[in-house]
């Protein structure tokens, strides 16, 4: 299966940009109100280090192809 490039920038700017600010925001507003946020960002940043994982090796692969 192979992502058009729309998808997979998409998925990059996702991962590149969207989830750290949702760290930040998250982490943010758990000072703010005095609650525990690493559980929860914890899990957001564990799955998207996979999926760039994935995202990576995916691409290199089709680069490859390339060649």
């Amino acid at each position: 299966m192979k992502l058009s490039n729309k998808t997979y920038d998409i998925i990059k700017w996702t991962l590149i940009t969207f989830v750290p600010a949702l760290i930040l925001l998250i982490s943010t507003l758990g000072t703010i109100y005095n609650f525990d946020t690493e559980i929860i960002t914890l899990t957001i940043g564990a799955i998207a280090t996979f999926l760039g994982t994935i995202t990576g090796i995916s691409n290199y692969n089709y680069n490859k192809g390339d060649e």
